[in-house]
């Protein structure tokens, strides 16, 4: 019998408006809340906004079960009442050296928190044609690797109502001792997903996180090095989406997860830059600002780590180039006051704390991913043009943003101030030339944080890439003489360079979203097997488990539909019972032991499809049970379309 196609909700671009507002909203509503009751104000204030509510949302999901709260939108809000309330009560605790009067409450910023949101408009703008142009519909699922444990991660967090790194983990590590895996991007998109689907919460996240959280991390970071100019905080947000390294590169893979914690890192630096007075030329901000701004410094910092490990050690690195080519020096030299000496000394080991406990934390990742090598693909050469036009492993060159970005270079390496976002940009590009060109174990030590994968590390250029091409605009910009004129044509020399980028960036996000889902030699799930298994819960009933070879798109039912599925990944820290099955499953009729597997582990139907994935550089290996299911005694035929048949197991039945 063939299945009736299930009716998708979200299907069309219009459909998906109500959840991208929904989403936007929770990106940052609660950070400008939490930031207003910490009294930031202005342009820090809606920068800040993003990063402070991913920290806020990730910490509460790693305390939630502790307290016996399920994951929902109501304990978010109630731990945003707690932020609030804490964040008011902070400036009783501050030394009175550091209390404002009312008369020296923070000035208005109307104009450049004007430029920030224009800005951030035509980035988001930017953002969604991009991802309008490189998803085709709105509710593709995107053919990658990690997208099938990031959809049914979100589903396992509404259905489990826990979004705990740990309870996350235990998706593909059941039996594991201890299974920690970042897990603040798939609580976000959990919250979304309770009003609408995985897949759409997944889709308006792909969008929201380049097009509002990267475009006012980026902002923020401007606001720190060029005071509360209009023109620099209205060409950040805009230069921001005019790299293909980052978002579109890594988003094409389905790496969410690192995509937000990147996005945020540039948050992190912005911060950590107010707080020491270690970029800013217009002048040192006043000291209840600098503390405030620590504390943003300390919850960016968590909130990339609570994302990705990735992105932690990201702004880690290029937090200390800082610290190290503009701090110290500015404030441990002999002539300055031992005040500023021991502020610097307090910073930097709050820093190193953090970096430590951060270390900590993923201590078992970090075991993993130094095991972790990809070998070289490029000579150093061609690794190098790489890196100077922004096109990792040939993704396309941003020809104009990436000369933009060599004339702020020029530029920023003559003012101390600036210095570091030179030494910082040049010290990334080595490692991803390690990565890309050198198979050493130097090469190894190095760039292992980052698993040896130079698109990771490429992604992370665009970090000072986008403050360096907003100081290359403005000193091109300063050899007009008449401001008006000066800030229209640096506005829409910006706005070309970032167009002109669109399609390159849209054709990234194609490889795995548009061009493959339609490929049946590409997909995991075409739109037709999507269909089938959105439909699925009509014939499973509650508590039925349903198996199938994860590389024939067979786990994304789980995610489609909420049918538990047996296998949720492609690989796994696999119970016994599962690994047996793997192998076993099709001689159900004849050998008791699969029988008594299949009911410990609930297993009851099959779903098979004949077309299995085969990316580059994967092979599909193991599952050699999942074949030749029609005709065999004790499996029944129960739907079948889009390729994909459901089997009901009945050889077990007595």
């Amino acid at each position: 019998m063939t299945l009736p196609s299930a009716a998708p909700a979200f299907s069309t671009w219009t459909a998906l408006v109500p959840v991208v507002l929904g989403a936007a909203a929770l990106l940052v509503v609660p950070g400008l809340l939490t930031g207003w009751a910490l009294r930031l104000r202005g342009v820090v204030l809606l920068t800040a906004a993003p990063a402070l509510t991913v920290a806020l949302t990730g910490t509460t999901a790693l305390v939630a079960p502790h307290l016996g709260l399920r994951w929902d939108a109501g304990t978010v809000a109630a731990a945003l009442a707690v932020a609030v309330a804490a964040a008011a009560l902070t400036g009783r605790v501050l030394p009175r050296s550091l209390r404002r009067g009312r008369a020296d409450d923070p000035p208005r910023e109307t104009g450049p928190v004007l430029a920030v949101v224009a800005g951030t408009l035509l980035g988001a703008a930017v953002a969604a044609a991009t991802t309008a142009r490189g998803l085709g519909r709105a509710d593709v699922v995107s053919q990658g690797f990690d997208t099938i444990f990031h959809l049914n991660a979100v589903r396992w967090v509404l259905d489990t109502g826990s979004a705990s790194p740990v309870d996350v983990g235990r998706l593909t590590s059941r039996d594991a001792a201890s299974a920690y895996y970042p897990a603040a991007w798939h609580g976000l998109a959990a919250l979304v997903a309770e009003h609408s689907t995985p897949v759409a919460a997944a889709n308006a996240l792909v969008l929201l996180v380049p097009g509002l959280a990267w475009s006012l991390s980026c902002a923020l970071l401007v606001r720190a090095l060029c005071g509360a100019r209009p023109l620099p905080l209205l060409l950040a947000p805009v230069l921001a989406q005019g790299f293909v390294a980052f978002p579109w590169y890594v988003d094409r893979g389905g790496l969410w997860p690192l995509v937000l914690g990147t996005a945020l890192v540039p948050a992190l630096l912005g911060a950590l830059a107010l707080a020491t007075a270690g970029g800013e030329r217009v002048g040192s901000a006043p000291a209840d600002v600098r503390w405030r701004a620590a504390l943003v410094a300390v919850a960016a910092a968590g909130a990339c780590g609570l994302a990705h490990p990735d992105a932690f050690f990201t702004g880690a690195l290029l937090a200390l180039v800082l610290l190290v080519v503009t701090v110290v020096p500015a404030h441990l030299l002999p002539w300055r006051g031992a005040r500023a000496q021991w502020a610097v000394v307090a910073g930097t080991a709050g820093g190193a704390a953090v970096v430590a406990a951060g270390g900590w934390l993923f201590r078992e990742q970090l075991a993993s991913v130094a095991r972790a090598d990809w070998p070289a693909t490029r000579s150093v050469g061609k690794a190098v043009v790489e890196v100077l036009t922004g096109a990792p492993a040939g993704a396309g060159s941003s020809w104009v943003v990436a000369a933009l970005v060599l004339l702020g270079a020029v530029r920023a390496a003559r003012d101390v101030a600036w210095r570091w976002l030179v030494v910082g940009h040049v010290v990334v590009g080595a490692l991803d030339v390690l990565a890309a060109a050198v198979d050493a174990p130097v090469s190894q030590l190095l760039t292992g944080l980052w698993y040896n994968d130079r698109g990771r590390l490429a992604a992370s250029l665009p970090v000072t890439g986008t403050a360096l091409a907003v100081l290359g605009v403005l000193w091109a910009a300063d050899a007009l003489r008449r401001r008006a004129v000066r800030a229209a044509l640096a506005t829409a020399a910006a706005l070309a360079a970032v167009v002109a980028q669109v399609g390159g960036s849209a054709a990234q996000l194609a490889k795995s979203n548009a061009d493959a889902a339609e490929d049946p030699r590409t997909s995991l799930v075409t739109l037709a097997e999507q269909r089938f298994l959105e439909g699925l819960r009509r014939y499973v009933p509650e508590g039925a488990v349903v198996a199938g070879n994860p590389w024939d798109g067979s786990s994304f039912a789980y995610a489609l539909s909420g049918v538990p599925v047996l296998y949720p990944h492609l690989r796994g820290n696999f119970p016994q019972d599962w690994v047996f099955l793997a192998d076993h499953l099709q001689d159900a009729g004849t050998d008791p032991a699969v029988c008594a597997a299949l009911g410990r582990t609930g297993v009851r139907y099959v779903l098979d499809d004949g077309q299995l994935w085969r990316p580059p550089k994967l092979e599909p290996a193991g599952y050699t049970a999942f074949r030749l299911f029609q005709g065999r005694p004790g499996f029944v035929e129960v739907a079948s379309g889009g390729g994909v048949t459901l089997y009901e197991i009945t050889a077990c039945d007595r």
